[in-house]
């Protein structure tokens, strides 16, 4: 009897430490991208949504998102703005029209301006939105950058070859602690579970 209970006891280390060790260079590596790749200029920028607040309102992940994007079109540095977000429970606008709004009141133009109204994960964002960017000739993704990993992971998925760039202002600390475990989770359930 107690052959059997170290035999359970060691198996329940081994997997205990193998999980640990699988988390933590997920979130190592979602620590690594934290600069993107991106290279300009770009044709199209997918800018990613974000929490909306009193239903209608930018929360402030997507006024750091943003103001990214506009202030890289109006450097010349990508022509086309493609904002994606669904409409979220208890709201009056989706994301996107909640991300284009905003755009508009920093200046942005908006004959560059389209949305993808339907996504509601970062899985669908990058499904929905390849109408979208079928005929630009490079695509970047903007968001905060503890999302650019599973962007990345989610486009390479997809077969895209998108490239990613963080949005310029940063959290606090604890929050992007917070939202690096959150992600390194998120980076292995779609490693290993979704496929579609």
């Amino acid at each position: 009897m107690k052959r059997i209970l170290k035999l359970v006891i060691g198996w329940l280390i081994t997997v205990l430490a193998l999980t640990v060790a699988i988390f933590l260079i997920s979130a190592l590596y979602t620590v690594y991208r934290f600069d993107g790749n991106a290279k300009f200029p770009v044709e199209c920028a997918v800018v990613f949504g974000s929490a909306v607040h009193n239903g209608k309102y930018p929360g402030p992940g997507i006024k750091r998102r943003v103001e990214t994007a506009v202030h890289l079109a109006k450097e010349g540095r990508v022509e086309k703005l493609i904002f994606t977000g669904g409409l979220g429970k208890g709201n009056d606008l989706s994301e996107a029209s909640v991300m284009k709004n905003e755009a508009l009141r920093l200046g942005a133009d908006p004959e560059i301006i389209k949305t993808e109204e339907g996504a509601t994960s970062t899985w669908q964002s990058v499904k929905f939105v390849q109408p979208f960017v079928k005929n630009c000739k490079s695509v970047v993704a903007v968001s905060d950058r503890y999302h650019l990993a599973r962007i990345l992971l989610l486009s390479k998925k997809q077969n895209l070859d998108w490239d990613v760039h963080p949005a310029d202002k940063i959290t606090s600390v604890l929050f992007e602690l917070q939202m690096i475990a959150r992600e390194a989770v998120g980076n292995l359930f779609y490693l290993f579970l979704v496929s579609e």
